[in-house]
């Protein structure tokens, strides 16, 4: 990506609110209240131009409005109505009608925008910052143009002998900003924002450094770690990180992703355990970045001077406790860690510093000073909001399941109780049609053996072994069993239609007249046995 490209924004519509620039972001406003260095605000710690990153272009853009030096449309159409008036006795009726029509018509048309003239220049010089300011010979200059959400490369010069630059015949409209930037010993330098509409011819030099891969004169002014209202629903904390590094040599740190000979030699930032969603921002512009243990790392160069970097990722959480582990990579000179106010921290490093407010939002400030690389700072975090796990609701699919079980359940109920309705007769009377029944007289006055066969089988009924004796009173009770049911099959047969009337109203008889019959012996039986 390109410098500009990257700074300039949503232009069109921060323009459209006359004029004003846009809020600054959250963290923005954070580290402009908790980032002083020995007394100096953020504000002061910005570094020169080309020094390191420009600021962006919102912290750039100032109401562009210009006002006429002559009379403005309208006064100007008045005052040719006034002189047509006044000569208007020297003229027609008629003339006057028509100068007063194309009085009215003017007035009434748009103006249009006179096309303003290419006559805008940029030039200066590409000084070396580490041999104090010599001219940098034959290297490229690029000038890039933005206009609204465009910006694009307008021309490449390679300095001169006195490393000297410039850009001619450039459109002077204030809806367009220029750029100048260079691409140095592997470090990206670029201008502050260039309006040609106030000035159309303006020196503007670059500065750039030599690039050296130690970070020995490296350490970080300001660390903010902002904790944003956390997620219960999706039990996510959302975090943001500022770093405010300063380089204190003459040269610009330049790292290398290169990993062949073990760990990458390039600028490191440290992740706690689990981070997701990791996004990068401001400082990372036409830059690589690439994952490393507990972190990543980036190329992202380092020039003299305060550099900001901007980053945010998530943390999964489950419980109203969580353990924030902070690594510290460089050596720092202030932590900070922000978090709403409906959360707790336990730390024995970090000191609680009351409440500020950022973003028109309370927080609670937590802080530790002068902190050495390797250290580890943990703060235990309490009071987050955490959903209650509440019963499984049940969808229509498992109601249907547990409706169609329930019916189940409830057939095979009133299958096993009609089976054990039907099933009760059989096991009292065990006769099969054909079988022959030995029925016991009393010794006085023997009877012999009667053969019954009923009409209609019985599939549950168990074989009497011929010969066996049984006490009157319970073989002539069976048959009565049998009878009666043989009527029950008679009666269900009936009424299915299996039997026409006539048939079933002769073997009704028929069986009915056999059970009087049994009922006879019986009672004749049960004489005997008194008399005995």
């Amino acid at each position: 990506m390109t410098p500009l490209k990257n700074r300039c924004g949503n232009y069109v519509k921060q323009r459209a609110r006359a004029g004003a620039s846009p809020a600054p972001t959250i963290c923005d406003r954070i580290t402009s209240l908790v980032c002083k260095c020995n007394g100096q605000s953020y504000r002061g710690m910005v570094p020169r131009a080309g020094a390191s990153p420009a600021p962006t272009i919102h912290d750039r853009i100032v109401s562009f409005a210009r006002k006429s030096n002559g009379q403005s449309y309208r006064g100007i159409v008045g005052a040719t109505l006034a002189v047509a008036l006044k000569n208007a006795g020297a003229l027609t009726h008629r003339a006057v009608a028509l100068v007063c029509l194309s009085m009215v018509f003017a007035f009434l048309l748009p103006v249009p925008l006179a096309h303003a003239a290419a006559n805008g220049r940029i030039y200066g010089q590409l000084l070396d910052g580490t041999k104090k300011n010599a001219p940098v010979v034959g290297q490229n200059v690029t000038l890039q143009m933005a206009q609204g959400n465009n910006a694009r490369d307008v021309e490449s010069v390679k300095t001169d002998a006195h490393g000297s630059f410039a850009f001619n015949a450039l459109d002077t409209v204030k809806t367009i900003n220029y750029a100048v930037y260079t691409h140095y010993q592997g470090a990206q330098y670029y201008t502050n924002l260039i309006d040609l509409s106030t000035k159309a011819v303006q020196q503007v030099n670059l500065t750039v450094y030599e690039a050296t891969s130690s970070a020995a004169g490296i350490a970080i002014v300001q660390a903010t770690v902002l904790l944003h209202e956390p997620d219960a629903q999706g039990g996510v904390l959302s975090i943001s990180e500022v770093f405010f590094f300063k380089n204190v040599g003459t040269y610009t740190y330049v790292g290398s992703l290169d990993a062949s000979k073990g760990k990458p030699n390039a600028l490191r930032f440290a992740l706690p355990p689990h981070s997701r969603n990791i996004t990068l921002a401001k400082g990372f512009d036409g830059y690589q970045a690439l994952q490393v243990n507990k972190g990543f790392a980036t190329d992202a160069a380092l020039p003299p001077g305060t550099s900001q970097f901007i980053f945010s990722f998530e943390l999964p959480y489950t419980a109203a406790t969580y353990n924030l582990n902070y690594a510290v990579v460089y050596p720092t000179v202030q932590l900070s860690l922000l978090v709403p106010t409906d959360v707790n921290v336990n730390s024995s490093t970090l000191v609680s510093k009351g409440l500020i407010t950022a973003d028109q939002r309370p927080y609670r400030l937590y802080q530790a000073k002068d902190l050495l690389a390797g250290a580890a700072v943990q703060a235990q975090l309490k009071g987050l909001p955490v959903v209650q796990s509440a019963a499984p609701s049940l969808n229509q699919a498992n109601i249907w399941l547990i409706a169609g079980l329930l019916l189940m359940l409830a057939i095979l109920a009133v299958t096993w109780f009609l089976y054990r309705f039907t099933r009760r007769p059989a096991r009292r009377s065990p006769i099969h049609r054909g079988t022959t029944v030995k029925r016991s007289r009393p010794r006085s006055s023997p009877v012999k053996t009667r053969s019954i066969a009923p009409p209609a089988p019985s599939d549950h009924s168990e074989d009497i072994i011929e010969g066996q004796e049984k006490k009157p009173g319970v073989a002539i009770h069976s048959q009565q069993q049998a009878l009666l049911r043989e009527l029950l099959e008679l009666d269900k047969a009936y009424e299915a239609g299996k039997l026409k009337k006539a048939a079933y109203q002769e073997r009704r008889a028929k069986t009915k007249a056999r059970l009087r019959t049994l009922m006879s012996e019986e009672k004749a039986a049960s004489a005997n046995t008194k008399e005995m």
